[in-house]
């Protein structure tokens, strides 16, 4: 079994490899990771200063944890 998934793992890591997309295909992928990247982290700034912002933010108790008697 063993020598199965290691023989699999084997030809599917050649297949990747070799039948990875051209030079120019990844320069764009590249681009566009870059772009998505930047995208979600300003999305994350921009929730952190609406938070930062409010006031009065409401802290919600965990009332889900059992109390001792």
């Amino acid at each position: 079994m063993k020598k199965v998934f290691l023989f699999f793992s084997v030809i599917f890591t050649i297949a990747f490899t070799a039948c990875g997309p051209a030079a120019e295909s990844r320069d764009s992928m590249m681009t566009r990771a870059k772009q998505v990247q930047d995208s979600i982290a300003n999305s994350i700034k921009t929730a952190i200063q609406e938070v930062e912002a409010t006031p009065n933010a409401v802290v919600v108790k965990d009332t889900t944890k059992v109390q001792p008697k």
